[in-house]
């Protein structure tokens, strides 16, 4: 069974708005071991939309369409479904119902407008949308399922794992098991080296290599009719891939790393302060990111001037005319500093050049020193870190996560394949 997906949308076509809908869809029904052939873009003109749609169901086995189901006059996609396939427009009372309780529940009076989200294309089987008004549908047209989700991106995610997903999965008759392994501190190549040929060992699985500047994912899918041999297979896969990375692995599955770190922390009962430099925060955000980082994290301090490194962490003035503010001393001084000024356990420091100016001979762009502070004493870590401003920030923030993951654990700092 191979699916295309059609993205509605003229914010998306103008490239004004990253088409993240495609990106969510072709990775879940890839995990699903539903293979994406096609995937087609348009603009919201009804002659477009019909033409994508005849196209794509001359040559896919189903269709998914996203986008164009609000309450605007270019909201169009329901209207050319419906002609298109020759079901008309029809009111169904039990959406409409929905959409006037919903309106209720939150104490506004919406637009009359919105009502026509319950004008449906016939003979089309309604799935709940628990995030919005408009429902995602299902139609069968000669056998072939045309799925429309809403555009917003957490409605049509939301509809995409509860039935799409699903669906889709139950038609192709295979059974599916997948993990995902997700790791710091070493490059795609060293994995792949360290990883060899060890899946030509697991029948019908495959292993994913998903680089980012958080690091490398690798994740497994095993597929086939035998649904207790897959799950063998993605146990066995499980094992022995785990046993080979298993010392750069920091989470499975979706997981954060900063959710990792700050589940350490209340394991020990400890608390982090932060003090960072070039990554401007990013950290201290990060580590807020997650609900309930109240209970571990104390305090941030932005230390971007000299100045503010000497006022607020009491880094030596000398140190930094000596040194200069992107070095070892440097960063030492801000955990041990925000560590000590806020009364925790545990401080970390961040200093280097982003970018894209600010570089020398003995410090190029992307140099960044990282330093940890804790009750098992001090350890600081120099890295030559690639790529733009955003990303070189981006990668100082994720090491000192994978650097406090470590320090946690109490594992050695420096991230090692053995073997």
């Amino acid at each position: 069974m191979h699916v295309e997906i059609i993205t509605i949308g003229n914010e998306v076509l103008s490239g004004r708005t990253l088409d993240t809908n495609f990106a969510f869809l072709a990775r879940a029904l890839e995990e699903a071991s539903v293979p994406i052939g096609w995937h087609s873009t348009v603009g919201d003109t009804a002659e477009r939309i019909a033409d994508a749609l005849r196209r794509a169901l001359d040559r896919a086995d189903g269709v998914v369409l996203t986008g164009g189901l609000g309450p605007t006059p270019d909201d169009i996609t329901r209207k050319v479904v419906a002609t298109t396939l020759g079901r008309p427009l029809q009111l169904d009372d039990t959406v409409l119902a929905g959409i006037r309780e919903r309106a209720k529940r939150s104490g506004r009076k919406l637009p009359a407008s919105i009502e026509g989200q319950a004008l449906l294309p016939r003979g089309a089987t309604v799935w709940p949308n628990p995030l919005g008004t408009a429902p995602g549908l299902l139609i069968l047209e000669d056998e072939k399922p045309v799925i429309l989700l809403p555009g917003v991106p957490q409605e049509m995610e939301a509809l995409a794992t509860a039935f799409v997903v699903p669906y889709l999965r139950e038609r192709t008759g295979v059974a599916v098991e997948s993990f995902t392994l997700r790791t710091a501190g070493v490059f795609e190549s060293q994995l792949h080296e360290r990883i060899g040929n060890l899946p030509q060992g697991w029948p019908g699985a495959t292993l994913a290599y998903l680089p980012s500047y958080f690091g490398v994912d690798l994740r497994v899918t095993a597929t086939g009719p035998d649904a207790d041999l897959v799950r063998s297979v993605a146990t066995r896969a499980h094992a022995e891939l785990s046993a080979r990375v298993g010392p750069v692995v920091y989470a499975e599955g979706g997981r954060a790393i900063e959710e990792v770190v700050g589940e350490a922390l209340v394991a020990k009962g400890w608390h982090i302060a932060t003090a960072e430099s070039c990554t401007g925060g990013l950290l201290a955000r990060r580590l807020t990111d997650t609900p309930g980082s109240s209970r571990y994290f104390e305090r941030g301090f932005v230390t971007y001037s000299n100045a503010s490194k000497t006022q607020l962490v009491g880094v030596d003035a000398g140190d930094l005319e000596a040194h200069g503010a992107v070095s070892a001393p440097v960063a030492e001084q801000l955990a041990r500093g925000a560590r000590a000024r806020a009364g925790v356990e545990l401080g970390v420091g961040i200093t280097g050049i982003a970018g894209p100016d600010g570089g020398s001979e003995e410090k190029p762009v992307g140099t960044v020193f990282i330093a940890v502070s804790s009750p098992r004493g001090e350890a600081v870590r120099r890295y030559r870190f690639m790529g733009t401003r955003r990303t070189i920030r981006e990668r100082a923030a994720q090491t000192a996560l994978d650097l406090l993951r470590r320090e946690l654990a109490g594992l050695p700092l420096d991230a090692k394949l053995e073997g």
